[in-house]
């Protein structure tokens, strides 16, 4: 591996264990997660949402740099009654766009939040379920995998998932988290999955490494992850040093909503007038994007 001379954040690094069959994506995001979770740096989610949230994000931006097209990757999580969060919704493209939206019910979260400040997937999102949907472009058809939501953290969900939907043996561990400084409080995050490659003629048995990369991946802490004065390279070399790792890519995440004010605008000319009449205000139809909180606003008579 080469050195880095400095900490890359906002980017995915697709990386494979030295002669192993033994693939993996890492991701370290800091502007691009604060943007995508505060839009217009208003805090708008309390911090255990925005934590569920920026995990979910990091998710799709994972699984995105693995698909071999130009399209989107959406992980969904739709919660029960017993839970607060009723949506979770992260929006991912293959060229490295994120945005997140989540739906949750206050009072159901304060009293959740009784007892534990820094309640699970499983409490904020109750019995419900893990999917994650695949979209080609309006010329193909979108293939969803969907799964029980299992266990205390994201990232469980999204290996119960792979391991029952996808049955590819898989590994997750993501952590999101508020630094504060002199400008005020921000939000990082990070995460890596490793997954076992299919056996082939030209590998080996796949076990006994995977076995091995799978009680190194168990000593990943939180804090690792989140730091951002250690690089993934540098968290890589600790974990996989004794197969070495050779990173192939690091394409780069932003914050991108693809709302805009003509996408909507075709929209609405595609309603009927009594309908458009409807949702008039004093003669402006007023609307806001779940992801990006843009306010937009047209005056009835233009359309």
């Amino acid at each position: 591996m080469s050195d880095m001379t400095q900490t890359l954040t906002d980017h995915v690094t697709v990386f494979q264990l030295d002669g192993q069959p033994v693939r993996g994506r890492a991701v370290k995001l800091g502007p691009a997660l604060d943007a995508a979770l505060r839009p217009g740096s208003a805090q708008r989610y309390p911090d255990s949402i925005a934590r569920l949230l920026g995990e979910a994000m990091m998710t799709g931006a994972l699984v995105a740099q693995s698909l071999k097209f130009d399209g989107r990757l959406v992980v969904q999580c739709h919660g029960t009654n017993d839970g607060a969060v009723s949506l979770l919704m992260a929006d991912c493209t293959t060229d490295g766009n994120i945005r997140g939206y989540a739906r949750w019910d206050e009072a159901k979260l304060k009293e959740i939040e009784l007892d534990s400040k820094s309640p699970g997937a499983d409490v904020l999102l109750g019995r419900g379920t893990f999917s994650m949907t695949i979209d080609q472009g309006p010329d193909m058809d979108q293939y969803q995998g969907v799964s029980a939501i299992e266990g205390e953290s994201l990232s469980s969900c999204a290996e119960h998932y792979f391991n029952q939907s996808e049955q590819i043996p898989t590994r997750i561990q993501l952590a999101c988290g508020q630094s504060i400084d002199k400008d005020g409080s921000h939000w990082s995050g990070g995460g890596i999955i490793i997954q076992k490659i299919a056996d082939d003629t030209a590998r080996p048995d796949a076990t006994p490494p995977w076995e091995t990369a799978q009680q190194l991946f168990s000593t990943l802490t939180d804090a690792e992850l989140i730091n951002p004065e250690v690089s993934t390279e540098t968290l890589l070399y600790r974990l996989f040093n004794e197969f070495g790792v050779r990173v192939i890519e690091t394409p780069a995440v932003n914050s991108k909503c693809r709302c805009s004010r003509e996408r909507l605008l075709n929209t609405l000319k595609s309603f009927e007038r009594a309908s458009l009449e409807d949702m008039a205000e004093n003669g402006v139809i007023s609307a806001n994007c779940e992801f990006c909180a843009t306010d937009y606003t047209f005056e009835l008579s233009s359309l």
